[in-house]
């Protein structure tokens, strides 16, 4: 199999579940098909968009030999493996690469706050137990790593070799690493639901990985940055930034709400715990919001 290109839109499909939480395995089938149909650049799944964090390790494999299948080699499919221990992180990672995943992404073990020494040793043990690339996702509620630290991990952990960015002053973050990794970053995607996609872009960003309720939207809009057509991108990226900032709110629920609308899945329900049920005031919004952009949808039922 030729190597696939880590560039462009590499979506998130949010886990669906029944009603009791249970779950939806068809509705799963339909949202990882309309990944791919959307036009999205790649899958990433499970990860935090995925509520990784409340699927069991059974559950965690079923999605991911879901994706790699229904892909079918269309488009990269990249595995989350964070996990509550290295072992554990290793043994996810090691699954993955059996059953056909392109890369893997992860976040150190973060149960109990890591030192810098055990998130270096973390990338290092990942990555020598594996023959895949590794993306490191760098995110501030597990271990925000300054772009030292990354570098470090890139010249020095075996096939550690891409980012996703997502701290805050993220950007200045990439461009540190772009400019000072060499040839050890092969490249940098962002995160937040693709809000900052364009100025991600400038900086020789090489995609995003955002929740896949709207993947259609955005991978249009990379397109259009890639073809050279900035105002382009950059205009329609203006009309669905409402709908990024009312995303930052309530995050799951406003993502599965969005699947629902568009037909892709038939519940909203996020597992326990933590949910936060928006309210109808919010769902008014939500359509309102869903109803400004309604051309720029690709995909329809």
């Amino acid at each position: 199999m030729a190597k696939k290109e880590f560039r462009g839109i590499f979506a998130i499909p949010p886990t669906p579940f029944k009603s009791d939480e249970s779950l939806d395995k068809k509705g799963l089938d339909s949202i990882l098909n309309f990944t791919v149909e959307s036009g999205a650049h790649g899958i990433v799944t499970p990860v935090m968009a995925s509520e990784y964090h409340v699927l069991s390790d059974d559950e965690r494999d079923i999605i991911s030999k879901r994706a790699i299948d229904i892909s079918n080699e269309r488009i990269p499919v990249v595995i989350g493996v964070t996990g509550i221990s290295t072992n554990h992180s290793i043994n996810l990672a090691l699954r993955a690469e059996q059953i056909g995943a392109d890369a893997v992404i992860a976040m150190p073990p973060h149960g109990r706050p890591p030192s810098r020494y055990e998130v270096i040793k973390f990338f290092e043990d990942l990555g020598r137990s594996l023959s895949i690339p590794v993306f490191i996702q760098n995110h501030s509620l597990a271990y925000g790593m300054d772009s030292k630290t990354i570098i470090e991990v890139m010249k020095n952990a075996p096939n550690v070799d891409y980012l996703k960015e997502e701290t805050f002053y993220g950007g200045q973050v990439s461009t540190e690493v772009l400019e000072n990794g060499g040839n050890a970053c092969k490249g940098i995607m962002g995160g937040n639901s693709g809000r900052w996609m364009p100025a991600e872009f400038n900086r020789g960003q090489c995609g995003n990985m955002p929740s896949a309720h709207m993947c259609d939207v955005l991978a249009v809009i990379w397109n259009k940055l890639e073809s050279g057509d900035l105002e382009g991108g950059r205009n329609d990226h203006k009309r669905l930034l409402p709908l990024i900032s009312f995303e930052n709110i309530y995050g799951l629920e406003a993502f599965k709400e969005v699947l629902v609308r568009r037909g892709v899945i038939e519940s909203a329900t996020v597992r326990s715990p933590g949910k936060h049920t928006m309210d109808r005031y919010d769902l008014i919004e939500l359509d309102k919001l869903m109803s400004d952009i309604s051309d720029l949808l690709r995909w329809h039922v």
